[in-house]
């Protein structure tokens, strides 16, 4: 993957600590009005998108964005500015840098619950919006399960011991050929100054969250727009119960499900690209 294909960015924004510097990558022509944004998980980051965004390249200019304390963006000094209710603003800030007037939305977990509490807003700038196994409920299990997840990394001596780490706790992840599923372990990390390894994201992004249920139904039905949710069958987050009712009530989602896999697919898949492009260019 060249690095002609995309622009790394740095956007500066104001936290309850002072200045702070948060990541993006852009893809396409750069003065390209069709703006599609992506947003990760809990404890990923932007390079999930790259497969997808380079498909896209063609139609849209792709922004995928590394949330506070993932990948290349600043850690908060103070945790409690890892919030929802921040990253909107932040999201909001990239779409107004951004210049375009309005965007589609492809969410993935965390991005997918922001996604749908922006699609919700009254003069929401999302035109059509993708889910990735995320849905208006998620039980308490499920998010504990979650955090507890993000909670498990450590540091590692060698790449391969974590590369190990990842591929064992992300099997969920998928499907992935040989040289995707090794591109997902290698963007889920970071070497140390001392040389060690560890996940790509500050540990202490879930503190603050509790294990109780979440409920978004009423932003769910205020949501007018087209959406498409992909849906690992397997998935802890996204049960068939909440599926089910997606498609019955609110913007009736259309589904992409995919047997086999649970929290998240991959984004990577022939089937993934073909079916969100044709979504989002029909």
């Amino acid at each position: 993957m060249t690095t002609e294909m995309y622009r790394d960015q740095m956007m500066p924004f104001l936290a309850s600590s002072g200045f702070h510097r948060l990541s993006y990558r852009e893809w396409g022509e750069a003065k390209n009005p069709k703006v599609l944004m992506c947003v990760h998980g809990l404890s990923r980051n932007r390079l999930d998108f790259d497969t997808i965004a380079a498909a896209l390249s063609d139609h849209y200019r792709v922004i995928s964005v590394d949330m506070p304390g993932r990948g290349d963006s600043d850690w908060m000094p103070n945790a409690e500015d890892y919030n929802f209710g921040f990253f909107q603003s932040l999201i909001a800030s990239v779409i107004a840098v951004s210049g375009a007037e309005s965007v589609d939305w492809i969410g993935t977990s965390m991005g997918g619950i922001m996604g749908m509490d922006l699609a919700g807003q009254p003069a929401s700038p999302i035109r059509r919006m993708v889910l990735n196994d995320i849905g208006p409920f998620i039980s308490g299990a499920s998010r504990a399960a979650n955090a507890g997840l993000a909670d498990s990394a450590t540091t590692f001596e060698t790449e391969e011991e974590a590369v190990q780490f990842v591929l064992e706790t992300r099997k969920a992840f998928g499907p992935f050929t040989a040289d995707g599923a090794r591109k997902l372990t290698l963007d889920s990390l970071v070497r140390s100054a001392e040389g060690k390894w560890r996940m790509h994201y500050d540990p202490r992004i879930t503190q603050g969250r509790d294990a109780s249920d979440v409920s978004m139904w009423d932003k769910w039905g205020r949501i007018s727009i087209p959406v498409l949710t992909l849906w690992g069958v397997e998935s802890t987050l996204l049960s068939s119960a909440t599926m089910e009712q997606m498609k019955a009530t609110g913007p009736r989602t259309e589904v992409l499900a995919i047997d086999g896999y649970g929290h998240c697919p991959g984004l990577t898949s022939e089937l993934e690209i073909r079916t969100i492009r044709e979504f989002l260019l029909r």
